[in-house]
């Protein structure tokens, strides 16, 4: 996918709500029907949902010990917006695409941020939501038992292959129907 030449992801901004919408729009017509192009890319999602499973209950155990105790919530409405890719992987892996606040401030609070934490499933999240870890989790992750940063580091190793992996797959059902969109134009 690095060719000049090959079509792009586009790139969602939380100012650009038209766009948005518009790529929420082109992504649900793609996935609306048991199309037999999908069946690659879904199976490709099983394994990305399959390592989210793998490695919520280790960032769930951590973040429940860390996260109620700091004093800067890392969890910003910015970082909270999903980039395409992310609702390639929503809708891959089954789920809706959460109803976005567009109109938020993107440094206050996330707008998904519950008293809890996160209200929606990890795999509902944008991907920098399941991998962006503050230094005081990082340090209580390295300094807890040998094979939880073991499991910790194997599980973003495969997290992050298997998202490449159904992006890869993706990729030319999303050029196929760019391809469509233009030539109907």
């Amino acid at each position: 996918m690095s060719d000049s030449n090959i079509t792009r992801f586009p790139t969602l901004s939380i100012s650009e709500p038209d766009a948005f919408h518009a790529a929420v729009k082109k992504l649900r017509i793609i996935f609306a029907p048991a199309s037999v192009i999908l069946d690659d890319v879904r199976d490709s999602a099983r394994e990305y949902r399959e390592a989210f499973d793998a490695l919520d209950p280790l960032i769930q155990y951590y973040t429940s010990r860390v996260c109620p105790f700091c004093g800067t919530v890392c969890c910003a409405n910015r970082h909270g917006f999903p980039a395409f890719e992310d609702l390639v992987g929503i809708m891959a892996m089954g789920f809706e695409i959460p109803e976005y606040r567009l109109d938020v401030n993107e440094k206050d609070m996330c707008q998904f941020m519950g008293s809890a934490g996160c209200v929606l499933p990890r795999q509902q999240r944008p991907f920098r939501c399941t991998w962006y870890f503050c230094d005081p989790l990082l340090v209580q992750i390295e300094i807890g038992p040998p094979d939880h940063y073991t499991r910790f580091v194997q599980g973003l190793e495969r997290l992050g292959a298997a998202r490449r992996k159904m992006l890869e797959t993706f990729h030319p059902v999303w050029v196929k129907f760019s391809r469509q969109k233009k030539d109907k134009s």
